[in-house]
């Protein structure tokens, strides 16, 4: 009987544990900014297309496995935002976004496949980074990097 009681107890555990990890995905589905919001918000001097490459570039660089070898596709830099997962706070970050796709090599030498990521520059510098993540069987999920 003792051991029925300690089962039902991780069930109702493991209840909890996923009703709060449901609850935080759907609050990562919450509403954009308004216009008014986007026209009055502070997004902080500009960079150059070149500067946001070059800072991209150097943050793969120290990231990657095979830095050499990755390749890349480069979007523009616009003004934009992002707004953090309620895990990391939920706020909106206001800036410049460059998006570009990696193709780069795993531990066995292989290309993995062009994933996206996405830059938020503010003041000149990187702000936000959030890419692409295997969470395992082929699945992918945008996560922040920093």
């Amino acid at each position: 009987m003792h051991s029925y009681r300690r089962r039902m107890m991780k069930i109702r555990v493991y209840l909890v544990f996923l009703s709060f990890f449901i609850l935080t995905l759907a609050g990562c589905a919450t509403s954009p900014p308004t216009q008014e919001q986007l026209e009055s918000a502070d997004y902080g001097a500009p960079i150059s297309q070149q500067d946001a490459k070059r800072q991209a570039t150097e943050f793969f660089q120290s990231h990657l496995r095979d830095p050499g070898s990755a390749q890349y596709r480069w979007g523009d830099v616009e003004r934009g935002w992002q707004r953090h997962a309620p895990i990391h706070g939920g706020r909106i970050v206001y800036g410049y976004t460059l998006e570009v796709d990696v193709n780069a090599k795993n531990a066995f030498g292989g290309y993995v496949g062009f994933r996206k990521y996405r830059f938020t520059f503010r003041d000149g510098q990187i702000e936000t980074i959030y890419g692409e993540q295997d969470m395992g069987s082929g699945s992918l999920i945008m996560g922040k990097i920093r």
